[in-house]
């Protein structure tokens, strides 16, 4: 009987850590990038051309993976956003935005789970 009782606290507290571990992970904060696809992020740079930039819309449209380039890096967006608002990020490929979620880190790469994103104006 002890040992069942131990087990099952031990269970329980294994599940608070990683709950715990996990909302230490996320945090919501806004930030601020060009959008661009995320394959492409790389060789267009902050200055992408004009073939690049239609690239990139092309590849929005088709639903390839978006993300935002920040000084810190490429945000990949996350979630369902995207895949519910193509036409809108295909519109603002290349362009500077402000997107608020949550952010988070996978070994090195950086993620938004976006909740919204609008033009920088």
């Amino acid at each position: 009987m002890k040992k069942s009782v131990l087990v099952v606290l031990a269970a329980v507290f294994a599940v608070a850590m990683l709950g715990m571990t996990a909302s230490a992970v996320t945090t919501e904060e806004t930030i601020t990038g060009m959008l661009v696809e995320a394959g492409c992020a790389a060789m267009g740079g902050t200055n992408p051309s004009a073939e690049h930039v239609a690239c990139m819309v092309k590849c929005a449209r088709g639903g390839d993976p978006i993300g935002i380039l920040t000084d810190d890096g490429l945000y990949k967006i996350t979630g369902n956003w995207a895949s519910e608002n193509t036409d809108k990020l295909a519109e603002w490929m290349a362009k500077q935005v402000h997107a608020t979620g949550e952010t988070s880190k996978a070994g090195e790469e950086l993620l938004l789970a976006v909740s919204t994103i609008e033009l920088v104006r």
